[in-house]
């Protein structure tokens, strides 16, 4: 490294002293922000210039390994003083919140004394995934217990608010049911902040014969009270199912483990109830004030009047303080039997809203990927382009392409406009690798997806490039996988930083954090990692 010059320094102070400095984010959900972007745009410092000068700050052990990523929130007050903070949701439920600056543990809260698929016999714990949400009024922290609730606690010392409906009831069967996805929240147009968490089967009882159904739960953070939608057997409205079999007597709905129809390679079999376990869980489109959910295998029969909304895309209300026997519109593949008989769930990703390319005569378009590697282009203003736009209807698509490395999504892609150029990309990485899909139109001005160039793909095999949900801040990309945490260029692919990490194997849910010229990952072995940009001079010029 060079010695900075006398010009530099005076620069750098001169810097300091004219408040040329970035202003402090936080991080306070997955995906950086209740759309789920995965873009930080408050990112300043670090740049493609000067990211190859970030260096460890620390490595430190959790208490537990955190399938999910960190949040963050600055300025905390604590009893350690004022901290930037980081919150990271455990396998087990814990929440632990740390010191940003050292990764030291400020507190920690375990709710469940008892883990419930242990205590029913099961051969292996349950277990979460999900992340946790920090809300707007940065006073609380909330997360997802393996008690069946989501908790809620002051950000400063941990301490649970146990009033006003809280903890709030997310499942009545926690032996079955988990919080895969992260905690969502997002603040509607009538001003309300509702946070979102939904629910799917625990990984390791798959989904044959188990009593599980699909959900998500519309929690007011203003009254209390929440709302819950089931992608099956919708029809019973607002009610958290119970577990089958249940007492004769009993006066609480039921909604039976789904069967493959006659006709199946597996006829009678059971199959999936429409879990929602894509890592972003609930999207929220601010343009149209909805959220959406991608749902996974089973049985889908809303197009002949049914319930039942499997491998499907719904949209629903943002402020969802009314019971709803339908969603306000939905996108299901014509295919969905044979997503259904080969367990090629379409809401193995959540929604990606994607800026509309130049020229196209579809202004509001999303993305959703799947099992199968396809990317979707849906017209979120008809998801299926019916002639009366509405639920329940099949097809519609505007278009579909596999991704360049091929093989099943289980992340969350990230979209991303040059701006230079104005091009539209979507970025997807998977464990085969990572590529950029250019979206473009076609002659009519319909919304297609290209591997082309300017699109890119770094195809090397799980060992290789795979990874997991990737990030951009300050127009760089990042992503955690087998060969570490890695930053590119997300017009190129070209990498520009690369620092291994403590994971053998491929890291397909823990994602990376990138806020005020610091980055954080845990990895699937239970440390922490903080990486340091060089704040002296972040344009890199020593």
């Amino acid at each position: 490294m060079h010695r900075p010059t006398l010009t530099a320094w005076l620069l750098a102070a001169l810097m300091l002293l004219t408040g040329h400095v970035a202003r402090a984010a936080d991080w306070l959900q997955f995906g950086f922000d209740a759309s789920h972007t995965g873009t930080n745009p408050a990112e300043k410092l670090l740049t493609a210039a000067n990211v190859q000068y970030l260096t460890l700050l620390y490595s430190t052990p959790l208490p537990g390994i955190a399938e999910g990523a960190p949040v963050l929130l600055g300025n905390v007050s604590t009893a350690q003083g004022t901290k930037d903070v980081l919150f990271l949701t455990l396998n087990d439920g814990t929440l632990v919140a740390l010191d940003a600056a050292t990764g030291a543990q400020l507190w920690s809260r375990f709710p469940a004394d008892t883990n419930a698929c242990y205590s029913a016999g099961y051969p292996n714990t349950c277990k979460t995934a999900s992340s946790p949400a920090l809300d707007p009024n940065r006073q609380f922290v909330y997360n997802f217990a393996l008690d069946g609730y989501v908790h809620k606690y002051r950000v400063g010392d941990g301490t649970e608010i146990t009033s006003g409906g809280w903890p709030q009831l997310s499942t009545l069967k926690p032996d079955v049911e988990q919080a895969s996805s992260a905690l969502t929240f997002a603040t509607a147009s009538n001003g309300t902040t509702y946070l979102y968490v939904t629910h799917s089967s625990h990984p390791q009882l798959e989904d044959g014969g188990i009593d599980y159904q699909g959900h998500v739960t519309a929690i007011n953070l203003t009254t209390g009270t929440q709302v819950v939608f089931n992608a099956v057997c919708s029809d019973q409205g607002s009610v958290h199912f119970v577990k089958n079999p249940y007492p004769s007597n009993a006066v609480q709905p039921d909604c039976p483990q789904q069967q493959q129809a006659a006709g199946s390679p597996n006829a009678g079999a059971p199959t999936g109830d429409a879990g929602i376990w894509g890592r972003a869980g609930t999207v929220y489109d601010p343009l149209t004030d909805v959220i959406y959910v991608s749902t996974g295998n089973g049985v889908f029969d809303a197009n002949n009047a049914g319930h039942n909304w499997s491998d499907s895309v719904l949209s629903l209300p943002a402020a969802l303080d009314t019971p709803r026997t339908a969603p306000l519109d939905s996108y299901t593949p014509v295919n969905f039997l044979t997503l259904m008989y080969y367990d090629i769930d379409l809401g193995s990703t959540s929604m990606t809203l994607t800026p509309a390319p130049a020229g196209s005569v579809y202004p509001h378009i999303g993305i959703q990927s799947g099992k199968d590697s396809n990317l979707r282009i849906i017209d979120l203003d008809n998801m299926s382009r019916a002639i009366t736009p509405g639920p329940g209807q099949v097809g519609g698509e505007l278009d579909s392409l596999s991704v360049a490395q091929h093989n099943q999504v289980i992340t969350q892609p990230v979209p991303w406009t040059d701006p230079l150029s104005g091009n539209v990309f979507v970025i997807t990485a998977n464990g085969f690798g990572i590529s950029a899909m250019h979206v473009t139109t076609d002659s009519g001005g319909t919304p297609k997806l290209s591997t082309a160039s300017p699109g890119w793909s770094l195809a090397g095999g799980a060992t290789n490039v795979g990874g997991s949900s990737p990030v951009i801040a300050n127009n760089v990309l990042y992503y955690a996988g087998a060969n570490g945490i890695s930053a590119l260029d997300p017009k190129t692919g070209n990498a520009l930083w690369n620092q291994p990490l403590n994971a053998p194997g491929n890291i397909r849910k823990q994602s990376p954090i990138v806020v005020n010229n610091h980055v954080y990952v845990a990895d699937k072995n239970g440390t922490l990692w903080a990486y340091l940009g060089d704040e002296i001079f972040p344009d890199g010029f020593q």
